[in-house]
C-alpha cells in the first residue's frame, strides 16, 4: 500500500465554485485514499467593493466534496480586498502569510502549484523549506489573463515556475510541448490525460426528468453544451446555424458566465424563442442526468490562444455517456482524440452542414458508441488516479 501523503495544494481561482476540475477529482481520489489534502485558493468570481465589504476575509472549509461526497479536502482561502485589478496583487502576499502557516502545521511533502500570481511565493516557500513543487499544468495560464498588457509578464511569471519546478505535468501532449517550449525540463516532465468516472457518466442514465423539465419531446434532437459561457464558446455560431435547422432541433444550455447576456439577446433577435433553452448553473451530481438528455454535446468553441491547448474534463463526459461530440478543429483535443474516436471535428465553415449530418440517428448511435469506448480504454479516474498517486510518491522521494 502507498505511503500516505501530505499534499499542499496551490491555486488562483475558486476551488468551492468553479469546477470541478482535474484537481478535484485527482485529490478527491487521493483523500479517499487516505492521504491529507489541503487547498489554498482564491475568491475568484468575488463581488466588488463597495458592493461588498472591501476585505475578504481568511476562511476555511473542512471536508470539501465536489466530485466525491465523501471527499475530505480542507480549504483554505487567505484574506484579500475586493478590488478589480487588486485583489490578486494582494493575494500574493496574503498566500506567502499563510503557506508559511500551512507548511509549518502540515509539513507536506509535495506542493502541487496550479497558478501563476500565487505560484510565485508557492515556489519560494518550496524552496526555502526544501518541498518538491510539481507544476500540474491545466491550461496555458498566460492566456487566461483578462488584460492584454499584463499576458506579457504573465509569460514570464509562467515560464520561470516552468523551469525551477520539480517536475511538470500535463494534462496532454500538447500542452507538454508547450510547457516544453517556455523552457521546462522534459527529463522531469509528464502526462496524465484527463479522465471520466465510468460508473457516473454512463450510456444507459434515465434522460426523461430532463427532457419533460424542459419540455423536449421524444423526436427532439436536442444539442446540450455545459460550463462557462466565455465569449469565445462558440455558442452564437450554432445559434446561427439553428435557425436553418428544422424546429425539432433544439439546444440546451447549461452555465453561465460572460457570454450569457449576449447570448439570450440573440435568442431573441434570431426569434429561436423556446427552441433554445438556458438552464443556468447546476450541481455537478445533475451532470449525468443531463447529458443522458443530450443527443449531441458540443464544443464548437473559437480556435485561439485559450483554447488550442485544452482538452475539457466535459469532453469525456460527454463521451462516456455514449454521446457523439461535435466540436472544432481544436489541436491539443484532435491530438488526444483522433477522428473516428466519437468526435465530429467540423471547421467554422462546415458547422451547419455537420450539425444536418447528425440528424441521422444511425450517425450518433455509431459515433456515441466510438465515444464510450474511447473512454473506457483510456479515460477511467480510477487509473489515472493510480498513475498521479505514484507520480507524487516519485515526486516527494525528490526532497533534498
Amino acid at each position: 500500500m502507498a505511503e500516505a501523503l501530505r499534499l499542499l495544494v496551490v491555486q488562483e481561482t475558486d476551488w468551492l465554485q468553479r469546477g470541478p476540475h482535474q484537481q478535484h477529482h485527482l485529490f478527491e481520489r487521493l483523500s479517499l485514499r487516505g492521504h491529507t489534502v489541503v487547498a489554498v485558493d482564491f475568491e475568484m468570481l468575488y463581488t466588488p467593493w463597495p458592493k461588498a465589504p472591501l476585505l475578504a476575509r481568511r476562511a476555511e472549509w473542512q471536508g470539501v466534496a465536489r466530485a466525491l461526497p465523501a471527499a475530505q479536502v480542507r480549504v483554505v482561502r487567505p484574506p484579500t480586498l475586493r478590488l478589480p485589478g487588486i485583489a490578486r496583487l494582494v493575494s500574493v502576499g496574503t498566500f506567502h502569510h499563510e503557506l508559511q502557516r500551512l507548511a509549518a502545521q502540515l509539513q507536506p511533502q509535495v506542493l502541487v502549484n496550479y497558478a501563476l500570481s500565487t505560484g510565485l511565493p508557492a515556489l519560494a516557500l518550496a524552496r526555502r523549506r526544501h518541498i518538491p513543487m510539481l507544476m500540474h499544468v491545466i491550461d496555458a495560464l498566460h492566456t487566461l489573463v483578462p488584460a492584454r498588457s499584463a499576458r506579457w509578464i504573465a509569460r514570464q511569471v509562467e515560464r520561470y515556475l516552468l523551469r525551477n519546478a520539480h517536475h511538470t505535468l500535463y494534462i496532454n501532449q500538447t500542452l507538454q510541448d508547450y510547457g516544453e517550449a517556455l523552457g521546462a525540463a522534459s527529463t522531469r516532465a509528464s502526462t496524465i490525460r484527463t479522465g471520466v468516472d465510468l460508473q457516473r457518466f454512463h450510456p444507459r442514465n434515465d434522460a426523461r426528468e430532463v427532457r419533460r423539465a424542459h419540455g423536449f419531446a421524444a423526436d427532439d434532437v436536442v444539442l446540450v453544451f455545459t460550463g462557462w459561457l466565455y465569449e469565445f464558446s462558440g455558442l452564437d455560431a450554432v445559434m446561427h446555424a439553428l435557425q436553418q435547422l428544422p424546429p425539432h432541433v433544439r439546444l440546451l444550455i447549461v452555465g453561465s458566465g460572460s457570454a450569457e447576456q449576449r447570448l439570450r439577446a440573440l435568442q431573441q433577435s434570431l426569434g429561436l424563442g423556446v427552441r433554445v433553452v438556458f438552464a443556468g448553473q447546476q450541481p455537478y451530481s445533475q451532470m449525468p442526468a443531463v447529458l443522458a438528455a443530450a443527443d449531441v454535446c458540443l464544443l464548437h468553441s473559437e480556435v485561439n490562444a485559450v483554447t488550442r491547448h485544452i482538452v475539457p474534463i466535459k469532453v469525456y463526459e460527454y463521451m462516456a455517456s455514449g454521446k457523439p461530440v461535435l466540436a472544432a478543429q481544436l489541436p491539443g483535443l484532435q491530438r488526444e482524440v483522433p477522428p473516428g474516436n466519437g468526435i465530429l471535428y467540423a471547421p467554422a465553415a462546415a458547422l451547419q452542414q455537420t450539425l444536418q449530418q447528425l440528424l441521422d440517428p444511425a450517425v450518433r448511435a455509431t459515433a456515441g458508441g466510438q465515444a464510450r469506448s474511447f473512454t473506457e480504454k483510456y479515460c477511467d479516474w480510477e487509473a489515472l488516479t493510480d498513475e498521479f498517486e505514484a507520480l507524487l510518491q516519485r515526486v516527494a522521494g525528490t526532497a533534498a
